[in-house]
């Protein structure tokens, strides 16, 4: 087993330990050995202790430059606070100073262009007031006749009087005038109506007239209609007339025809009133009728010929 060897440094003085070679440390004593391993023990931890001061000092250095960087840097940023706060307030002097120098540019602006218009306004009421002088200059020969008038009239004393009244006329001529305009107008206005109501009462007769042409020709036809069909009335009734005439003939000649028949016969019938029935009998009276004729002419045939052939044999027999 070797031992390292171990160098301490504290501050200025260094210490040179010489250990045991490994040699002679085999050779030596157990009790010398044990002493020399308790020696090299001992440096050790006086290196560690020296080591553990020095770092200590190294630590305190450290913080001490550490507390002082962070006092400068609290310094510098106080600084920086301090100049930024400096350049806010100069921001706000600033502008401060622009909104001033703004305002007092549009006040001067403001004010420049009121004397603008104050001198405009001045100019206009010279004009006026030139324009108003040449009026009375003027208007001075009509008060000169107005006070003329008054002199030489009785109904007035003052020129006020008779501008009242020119004023009062002026103002029922003015009247006078609307009511003629709304006359006017009423009348424009009932002229209006009248032209519409006559055109419209033409538009109506027209109509009416259409519809009185429409309703006579609907009414001729209606007549024709009419006399047409009384006229199919007529020849219905006529026909019915005639069969019902022909009916009761028919009806009065099978129950003649029944009669004779019953009277004749030797068989008895039912009192038939139906004439359909009776016509019936009639009809099975004379088909046995008819019977028995043509019965009898066979008959009486039979015997014309049993007498011609009886007259043929007393022939043959005479001859």
């Amino acid at each position: 087993m070797s031992t390292p060897q171990l160098i301490v440094t504290s501050g200025e003085e260094k210490k040179d330990t010489d250990p045991m070679n490994p040699g002679q440390l085999d050779k030596a004593l157990p009790a010398t050995r044990l002493l020399e391993k308790r020696r090299m023990v001992a440096q050790v931890q006086e290196a560690l202790e020296n080591q553990k001061i020095e770092f200590a000092q190294k630590e305190e250095i450290l913080k001490k430059r550490e507390e002082t960087l962070r006092t400068k840097d609290l310094q510098l940023q106080e600084s920086l606070i301090g100049f930024s706060k400096f350049l806010q307030e100069n921001g706000v002097k600033k502008k401060r100073a622009e909104k001033k120098a703004s305002d007092e540019i549009r006040l001067r602006l403001e004010k420049e262009a009121e004397i603008s218009q104050l001198e405009s306004q001045l100019v206009q009421l010279k004009h006026e007031k030139n324009a108003t002088h040449a009026d009375l200059e003027r208007m001075m020969f009509y008060h000169k006749y107005l006070e003329t008038v008054i002199e030489t009239s009785e109904g007035f004393n003052e020129i006020n009087d008779l501008l009242m009244r020119h004023a009062t006329l002026q103002a029922t001529n003015e009247d006078l005038k609307r009511h003629v305009e709304s006359c006017s107008d009423s009348a424009e206005v009932v002229r209006t109506e009248l032209q519409a109501y006559v055109k419209s009462s033409s538009n109506e007769i027209l109509n009416l007239d259409n519809s009185i042409s429409v309703s006579k020709q609907t009414l001729e036809k209606k007549k024709g209609e009419t006399a047409a069909t009384q006229l199919h009335m007529d020849s219905i009734l006529h026909a019915a007339a005639t069969k019902t005439l022909a009916r009761s003939q028919v009806c009065m000649a099978a129950e003649y025809l029944f009669q004779r028949i019953c009277k004749l016969s030797n068989i008895s019938h039912f009192p038939y009133n139906n004439p359909l029935k009776q016509l019936d009998c009639v009809g099975d009276y004379i088909s046995d009728l008819n019977h028995i004729i043509k019965a009898y002419k066979i008959k009486c045939i039979k015997k014309e010929h049993e007498a011609q052939r009886q007259r043929e044999k007393e022939a043959q027999q005479q001859m």
